[in-house]
């Protein structure tokens, strides 16, 4: 049955004959939003969630506060107003009985019991998530509980559950009891083939076309989708073109319902003994290639929806990279790429260009460059003038990046930045090996001219650390002696910060070659003051015992 068909039920349910119905169903098929638009402006409806509640006797309380006393902020029976009491004294015969019974909180069944005998007209009671109730309740009691409340005047209750999904214990004990409290069940298999999306906030028209190609019946999942979606525009502020934002939200739909439920992985065959053909089934059940069959005709690059993906799975989203995606999308023209005649991608290549000459950083570079090799290559064009403005630009954008002290991008693979180009991923490892090197002659450039500043302390800092590094430790053994000077040393003008300072590059003098650097300090005491020379022997020793340790 479809959700959609609860809304019926329930918009009949003064004429059934029924006391007690559930609706039981897979999680995210839209049991409870459909029972939540039939009872939409019904003041007469107690909803009582099981998730979280850990006293079958709080079922009293809400249906107490909800339905007998209309008053759906609940709180303890002890402090309702005095018009309430006054009016659960027409119950009782004197007011001081009723302020007896609702200052025990233990009564509260009681109380919900008489006043329910003075309904006039049906009266609802919607228990959600039976399945979810907390370990230590007693399912056995709840059914008491329920088979109490539908005795009551004009009232009925709606169950709501995945009872597939009840623990072993509990799944026992509701199907001996269930027959004797549930009288009628109806089984809920798909979602509701109408449903109001714009309460959901996702878009109707999408969505209505992305079901039609893709059978997802989860409404949590779609709304999850949709919450992906919403998460990834917010890095988005310059992306304005309505056709890239469609494409993006397709890819954010794409990831959230494919990672969750494998629509198009296929079981191996046990009786499949052909090599490439085990091969193929197995690249085709990757989780890249199956998100790809609900990208069909979309002109983002495979770099995109990678990025998303890894975003998806591991919150990690470069704010530039997309916008550089955004930018290549806007130079792809009105369709994607892979469908383009050689004379369209001919045509759209000097924008790539165009684009890598005018790349503000190194995400937008390592995009137009790995772009515009990719399609050149596929038509066999000349691209080698493309690849030396791409060393050129990168080699440039490295050493800036070492000079501002942002040398962590050294650390980041080709993989990062989703290249598909072999020749631009060779490029970029190289350069990226290279600029290690220019890293550590920066670093001791700085220093050999000044040891003062924040600037200074940081990079010596970052080359004591490199120095235990098996492939930065002998860059820095061919350039160290270029440290040896006074400058390096707590002479003269010293401030806490560079007294910090020098006790690094000390460290890393004594550490590349001990007896040289005892007997430079031999040498440079006896050219200054006293108190020079005490904090020279106080930091040597400070690391001759550090080495002991």
């Amino acid at each position: 049955m479809r959700a959609d068909k609860i809304k019926t039920i329930i918009g009949n349910i003064n004429d059934l004959p029924y006391k007690t119905i559930l609706f039981d169903g897979t999680w995210g098929v839209g049991k409870s939003y459909a029972v939540n638009e039939a009872l939409a402006g019904n003041p007469d409806v107690c909803k009582i969630s099981m998730f979280g509640m850990t006293d079958a006797r709080q079922i009293y309380h809400e249906v107490l506060f909800q339905l007998a006393l209309k008053n759906n902020v609940g709180g303890k029976i002890g402090e309702i107003a005095n018009n309430i009491i006054e009016g659960a004294a027409k119950v009782w015969d004197k007011v001081g009985q009723a302020r007896d019974v609702v200052q025990n909180i233990a009564n509260e069944r009681e109380l919900f019991l008489l006043l329910s005998k003075e309904f006039t007209f049906l009266h609802i009671v919607v228990i959600d998530d039976l399945e979810r109730m907390n370990s230590n309740m007693n399912l056995e009691e709840i059914f008491g509980i329920i088979e109490e409340l539908k005795q009551c005047n004009y009232v009925k209750v709606i169950l709501v559950a995945n009872t597939a999904e009840m623990s072993k214990d509990k799944k026992e004990i509701f199907d001996k009891y269930s027959e004797k409290v549930i009288e009628r069940t109806y089984a809920i298999t798909e979602r509701a083939e109408s449903v109001e999306w714009s309460k959901l906030h996702i878009h109707a028209q999408f969505i209505e076309k992305f079901l039609n190609l893709h059978k997802v019946e989860n409404l949590r999942t779609l709304e999850k989708a949709q919450r992906f979606y919403d998460d990834v525009i917010l890095f988005c502020e310059d992306c304005n073109k309505d056709e890239f934002l469609e494409e993006l939200r397709l890819i954010c739909y794409a990831i959230v319902v494919e990672s969750t439920h494998n629509l198009y992985y296929k079981e191996d065959d046990p009786n499949n003994t052909d090599s490439v053909k085990k091969m193929v089934s197995s690249i085709e059940n990757t989780l890249e290639h199956r998100i790809g069959k609900y990208l069909y005709g979309t002109k983002s690059s495979n770099n995109l929806t990678g990025m998303l993906l890894r975003y998806y799975q591991e919150g990690t989203l470069d704010k530039e990279q997309l916008e550089a995606e955004y930018r290549l999308f806007l130079k792809s023209g009105d369709k994607p790429n892979y469908y383009k005649t050689d004379a369209e991608i001919k045509v759209m290549l000097p924008d790539l260009k165009k684009g890598l000459l005018q790349a503000k950083n190194i995400v937008e570079l390592n995009e137009f460059a790995d772009s515009y090799m990719v399609w050149s290559d596929i038509l066999e064009e000349d691209n080698e003038d493309v690849l030396t403005i791409y060393k050129n630009g990168l080699n440039k954008m490295l050493k800036q990046a070492v000079r501002d002290g942002k040398e962590e991008i050294l650390t980041h693979s080709y993989d990062l930045f989703h290249m598909s180009s072999d020749k631009v991923k060779i490029i970029y490892m190289e350069e990226n090996e290279n600029m290690k090197e220019f890293l550590i002659e920066t670093y001791v450039e700085h220093l050999r001219i000044t040891t003062h500043g924040e600037k200074a302390y940081q990079f010596s800092y970052k080359l004591r650390n490199y120095f235990s590094n098996s492939y930065y430790h002998e860059i820095i053994m061919t350039k160290v002696d270029q440290l040896y000077n006074k400058t390096s040393f707590p002479v003269g003008d010293v401030d806490q910060n560079r007294y910090h300072t020098c006790y690094n590059i000390m460290y890393l003098l004594y550490h590349a070659d001990k007896e040289k650097f005892l007997n430079y300090c031999t040498d440079i005491k006896k050219d200054c003051d006293k108190m020079s020379r005490h904090r020279i022997e106080v930091l040597s020793e400070e690391i001759m015992k550090d080495q002991k340790t």
